[in-house]
């Protein structure tokens, strides 16, 4: 899309019937049981309330309700309210995926229409099946980057220097950020103090300038497009030929392991430009051995030559407690969390076992 263009999509895209339709997404997505039904009362008139908000551009966003969640790991989730999160739809669906979308390589898999860790698992079968072919007895490392405290650690200002670059409309501009000034309020890190005590948490406080909230839809995309240089530095100068990013972890194969050490000191200095330093827990994983873990599944190499995926021991716990809970609570959502479940252990064990398992 032309600069010319994207300098007036602010008010070209606000339409009832897209901002209907961002209810509409929110309606089949959102877990907010009552905040649905009292939206859905009078969802007309209450789209056509955002709707002047935006174009008057007097929309602020209300405050998260924050909570914690502790699977896999502690973190804190800020959600929003159900107007906020239409909003937040409507943002990104109107105008952050259309301006922002082709700027992406196709190795970033997270959160994205049409990819997923479904696609991602495909990506790594690929690769290992040419690594391979290219060479059959050479070994296979892995090497595991991923950022700490990543989505406590993106810093505003460079984030809005992106974002400008692309993006000319000075109105889409000031709505992202309102949206992602809302973590800045001090009531933020009040909650997280809160939940530190009830807890023996860690939870890190939001620095002022830094942080995007865990789970916003805008947050999520965001969080993905703050890495994209980093990426197009790892495959365009780097030459790194089998790389694939999942939010903020990027994974390299090669059959070179000097080679990926060096690798690796150049993601962190990458990463040192954007104010972002490297979990000392990344490493370098030899194939041929214990293998590496990555999106819920082990990959590693076998005597014979053959590439095993097998389901993380964790993964299969938090599912069977997911789905024990579901069977006392909900029984018609127990069967649907069942046949997605047992789509993804597909990939990575014999039938047989999924029945045992879930």
């Amino acid at each position: 899309m032309a600069h010319t263009r994207t300098r007036r999509i602010y008010d070209e895209a606000l339409q009832y019937e897209k901002i209907y339709t961002a209810w509409n997404t929110v309606y089949h997505t959102c877990k907010n049981q009552q905040g649905k039904f009292e939206f859905a009362l009078f969802a007309h008139a209450r789209v056509m309330k955002i709707m002047d908000e935006l174009k008057t551009r007097a929309y602020l966003p209300n405050r998260y309700r924050c909570f914690m969640i502790f699977e896999p790991k502690p973190r804190l989730v800020m959600s929003q309210s159900i107007r906020d999160k239409v909003v937040n739809h409507f943002v990104a669906k109107e105008y952050l995926i259309p301006l922002l979308e082709k700027t992406l390589i196709d190795a970033n898999v997270a959160t994205r229409e049409g990819r997923g860790s479904a696609y991602a698992n495909k990506m790594l079968r690929r690769y290992f099946s040419q690594m391979m072919a290219e060479r059959p007895k050479a070994k296979i490392y892995a090497l595991k980057v991923d950022v700490s405290k990543y989505f406590y650690s993106i810093d505003h200002k460079i984030l809005f220097e992106k974002l400008e670059r692309k993006i000319k409309d000075r109105d889409v501009i000031e709505i992202l950020r309102r949206i992602v000034d809302e973590t800045d309020k001090s009531y933020v890190n009040n909650a997280i103090d809160r939940f530190n005590k009830w807890y023996g948490t860690d939870i890190p406080h939001y620095e002022q300038g830094k942080g995007l909230s865990i789970g916003a839809m805008t947050s999520q995309f965001l969080a993905i497009f703050y890495l994209n240089s980093v990426d197009h530095y790892i495959k365009e100068v780097l030459k790194c030929k089998y790389f694939i990013r999942y939010m903020d972890d990027f994974l390299i194969l090669s059959h070179d392991k000097e080679w990926l050490r060096e690798v690796k000191e150049e993601i962190a200095n990458k990463l040192a430009e954007l104010k972002l330093t490297v979990n000392p827990k990344s490493a370098i994983y030899n194939c041929d051995g214990g293998g590496f873990a990555f999106l819920g599944y082990r990959y590693y190499v076998d005597r014979c030559g053959r590439i095993r995926i097998v389901c993380l021991a964790k993964t299969v716990r938090r599912i069977r407690r997911r789905l024990g809970f579901l069977a006392l609570h909900n029984p018609g959502k127990r069967v649907r969390s069942y046949e997605s479940y047992r789509g993804f252990f597909l990939y990575g064990c014999p039938v047989r076992k999924i029945e045992a398992w879930v």
